[in-house]
């Protein structure tokens, strides 16, 4: 999954600020231009996040004494109330002067998620999966930490950051993602003109969307190259399935795209959903062939076919903001609580 291309924002501040965190005692330095959380997360100071892009609002402090710079203005959780309050998004801003913040919480929560580490990617292989569309595989040099379903955050150059979710598992010195190449965005070209044996910095692992234990069904809904976090947990189910404890949790994965040239991976994901013994695989194309056995139109078309019998189960959704919208609104309308449904939506 994929994020649209935030604005490079020039600093000229040349000046490191300092940062107190109220109540805590602590304090840290950020760099001309840097993002507090980043800052933060260097100096081993845990402030609240998830997201790390500005989609949550997870991270959102008080600034109670100095200024900031917003520095991606698109950013959903940005809340024009939020200017009246000072609260700001410390993975979106840097600081124009020396701070006093407060935070929501002050000590570190995340304790089911690995850490967010620094890492220098070099390609190793791009894999094209259909019209604009590939996988990249980067070697970082390290066992990957992270939670299927979760995504990294990439440098590439120019300030041109970008989210995509891995595609693969965790534990070896690789990671992968499925990305779309879009005309005009800065972002989605510089991926895809990577040279093999070229270097990427990237930050991993963000969000909160991986799997919960438990005997719950599991539903999975992937739209576009939402599908790279998808894959990544249905693999992962696939690999539960093998396991002594295992009781045969029920797996239904749907996966929605424009033409069946867009559906990647599609065999990938029917081998993993096969493997599981009570798995089941739907596919919706808006663009469907006279041979296509699955859904004609959005994936919520056919989700919504399936949904009545589903309502205790857990949803994990990834796509593009328009089908996680949608797919959100059908959950909510069909009574689904909000505790059961974990998403990625970057726009």
């Amino acid at each position: 999954m994929t994020t649209v291309d935030p604005l490079v924002v020039d600093v000229p501040d040349a000046t490191p600020h300092r940062v107190t965190v109220v109540g805590s005692g602590t304090s840290f330095e950020v760099l001309p231009g840097e993002r507090l959380l980043s800052a933060a997360r260097r100096a081993g100071i845990w402030l609240p996040f998830e997201c790390g892009w500005g989609s949550c609002g997870t991270c959102k402090v008080t600034v109670v004494e100095g200024e900031t710079k917003l520095l991606y203005a698109a950013a959903s959780a940005v809340d024009p109330r939020d200017g009246r309050r000072r609260r700001v998004l410390a993975c979106q801003s840097t600081p124009t002067a020396d701070l006093k913040i407060r935070v929501a919480q002050s000590s570190d929560s995340s304790t089911s998620r690995p850490p967010v580490v620094d890492h220098f990617g070099q390609l190793v292989a791009r894999e094209d999966l259909g019209p604009d569309v590939a996988r990249f595989r980067f070697s970082i040099g390290a066992e990957a930490a992270y939670r299927p379903g979760q995504h990294a955050i990439l440098d590439l150059g120019a300030g041109l950051r970008r989210c995509y979710s891995m595609a693969g598992l965790p534990g070896s010195s690789e990671v992968s993602f499925i990305a779309k190449r879009y005309a005009g965005r800065p972002g989605s070209e510089r991926l895809f003109c990577v040279a093999e044996g070229e270097q990427v910095p990237m930050e991993l692992p963000y969000g909160d969307m991986f799997l919960r234990e438990g005997d719950d069904p599991v539903v999975l809904v992937a739209g576009g190259t939402g599908v790279s976090a998808i894959l990544a947990m249905t693999t992962q189910l696939a690999m539960l399935a093998g396991g002594a404890d295992h009781h045969g949790r029920a797996v239904h994965v749907f996966y929605g795209a424009g033409a069946t040239s867009e559906l990647v991976c599609w065999d990938e994901l029917g081998r993993a959903t096969a493997s599981l013994r009570n798995g089941h695989l739907h596919g919706a194309l808006l663009d469907a062939p006279g041979d296509w056995h699955g859904t004609t139109g959005f994936v919520t078309t056919a989700l919504a076919e399936h949904l009545p019998g589903l309502t205790d189960a857990m949803f994990y959704v990834a796509g593009p903001p328009p089908m996680t919208n949608a797919t959100l609104a059908l959950l909510r309308d069909n009574g689904i609580e909000l505790d059961r449904i974990h998403y990625d939506s970057f726009g």
